[in-house]
């Protein structure tokens, strides 16, 4: 699905175009035209516009050039088919969307994208991607526009970010994708990383019958409150302090270099092989100790004070009872830090959801957070609105839905931990009674597998992966992804590849051949954590 990884002038807007020659339907006789759309009744939704538009760049739509896609694919869609346009609003709030319907060679499929950040517009770079495959695709920007944090005191714009946005775009494509084709998408399928992740185990949730196969990716930001508590952990403890304990710098001689090649000389061999890359972080026990300045020594070390802020940053956020509210960084990740214990803000999408959404104050200040009284009372009033934690997938297991979860180990944004914790808690709710893991973990998989992707951030773990057509298979024909194979690229060039196993498994050499090569990889039980 993802990448685990604008500027040209706007061309004139769609409704210049002139009407091609070609009809704007599939089939002669079925369907409505495309501009006899914007004549469709559905409940609560307004039809701004439904446009013809011939094959053109997507600059026609987005308004600049796009170099890549963030989520959908690691190969950019410059240039789009013709296309038909539709444009709606959903109320009772503004929550606009966009469906994509090809003219020729639909697949008969309908996927749903998801979004990044706190939303507020519509994907395009991810959708168009998927639109060349074939899909009818569509977006949303969840009910508010642009970045601007006013909507945060909306108790209507919050509930549509936090679930209603995707549900309403996925009923309202599903019925124009009917109307224009004269007949339902065969499967639909949604697909989102991080905000989007969030989005997709929400659809699982809390609307199961939407989606037939639920695409993860990337790294899911599910548990969002836990999330943003934890870039306020890090604050505190790094440049929050008085005097700041920074562990910062990625060169050559920087803190965070220093301590990335401690841990993956310590945890590098553990799935037989050096390669530079740590697979599996939870069997990784290096301790920030090892690097603490002896007497006299002032390079190349860690002073007391850093070695207990690197300790805690590991640890992640936890009540004065030590009990952990979000899970920390994992050993190997330390190149991708800046920003977490660097400073000197927070990353936005905590202070803006702890100023905004739930404080209400402009002025509120990280430093002052208690880990306590204040992750308590937000998760309290928020996360029924925002998080999608709920265990509990058996109306998505029983509507016979698929969710396929990917999670590289190199995010910095949104801990795999906590994904692993989470399926975990589906497993023990769902299928518990006794301890044996590996029956939990067997009744699972039947409908829900998490893969790992093996990484140390700046390494060559493997980062690019389109888990889409494993998806498929499994949705269409019944065959579940035994292992999935991401690549590493240099240039644009893959130069290694990897399995990405499902959990509990994680792989392992098998003692011969080329190590930058998948089939060289077999996937075992994970060591003991």
């Amino acid at each position: 699905m993802k990448a685990f990884t604008t500027g040209a002038a706007a061309l004139a807007c769609a409704a210049t175009f002139t009407t091609p020659a070609y009809a704007d339907k599939p089939q002669a006789g079925q369907g409505m035209a495309c501009v006899d759309l914007v004549t469709l009744n559905l409940p609560d939704t307004r039809i701004d516009s439904a446009t013809l538009m011939p094959a053109s760049p997507l600059s026609a739509i987005s308004g600049s050039t796009i170099a890549a896609p963030t989520c959908s694919s690691d190969v950019a869609a410059p240039q789009l088919p013709a296309l038909c346009r539709v444009q709606g609003t959903v109320g009772p709030g503004q929550i606009k969307f966009e469906v994509w319907l090809p003219i020729e060679g639909w697949n008969g499929k309908y996927q749903g994208l998801g979004n990044h950040g706190f939303a507020g517009n519509i994907e395009y770079t991810d959708m168009a991607p998927e639109l060349l495959k074939g899909y009818a695709v569509s977006g949303t920007d969840t009910g508010h526009q642009g970045s601007a944090t006013d909507w945060m005191s909306n108790h209507q714009q919050i509930v549509d970010y936090g679930s209603r946005g995707i549900h309403e775009m996925a009923v309202k494509s599903k019925a124009i994708i009917e109307a224009f084709y004269g007949k339902a998408a065969k499967y639909s399928y949604f697909n989102g990383c991080s905000t989007g992740g969030k989005e997709g185990l929400m659809a699982a949730q809390r609307y199961p019958a939407d989606f037939d196969g639920i695409n993860v990716g990337g790294s899911a930001n599910f548990d969002q409150i836990g999330n943003r508590t934890q870039y306020v952990w890090n604050g505190v403890a790094t440049f929050g302090h008085n005097p700041p304990v920074p562990l910062a710098g990625t060169g050559p001689t920087g803190t965070l270099t220093l301590i990335n090649n401690a841990v993956v000389a310590a945890c590098d061999e553990l799935d037989g092989v050096k390669d530079g890359v740590i697979d599996n972080p939870l069997a990784c026990h290096w301790q920030p100790s090892s690097l603490l300045c002896q007497a006299g020594q002032t390079t190349g070390c860690l002073t007391q004070a850093q070695v207990t802020a690197l300790e805690q940053v590991y640890q992640g956020p936890r009540n004065s009872h030590g009990i952990e509210e979000y899970p920390g960084m994992p050993r190997g990740s330390e190149l991708g830090w800046n920003g977490h214990t660097t400073g000197p803000a927070i990353f936005a999408t905590a202070d803006q959801f702890f100023k905004f959404m739930v404080y209400h104050d402009p002025n509120w200040n990280f430093r002052t957070f208690d880990f306590d009284s204040g992750f308590a009372f937000a998760k309290a009033n928020y996360s029924a609105l925002i998080d999608a934690v709920d265990p509990d997938l058996s109306a998505f297991r029983h509507a016979g839905g698929k969710l396929l979860f990917t999670h590289a180990w190199s995010s910095t944004v949104h801990s795999a931990t906590r994904s692993i914790e989470y399926y975990d808690q589906v497993a023990r709710l769902m299928h518990g009674g006794d301890n044996d893991r590996g029956y939990l973990y067997g009744k699972t998989q039947e409908f829900f597998r998490l893969f790992l992707a093996p990484s140390a951030a700046g390494s060559k773990g493997p980062t690019t992966l389109d888990s889409m057509p494993a998806l498929e298979r499994w949705v269409e024909q019944g065959i579940a992804p035994q292992n999935l194979v991401a690549a590493h690229k240099t240039g644009g060039v893959v130069d290694r590849s990897r399995p990405l196993c499902p959990y509990p498994e994680h792989a392992v050499y098998k003692g011969s051949g080329s190590i930058d090569e998948a089939a060289n990889f077999e996937c075992r039980k994970a060591h003991s954590e």
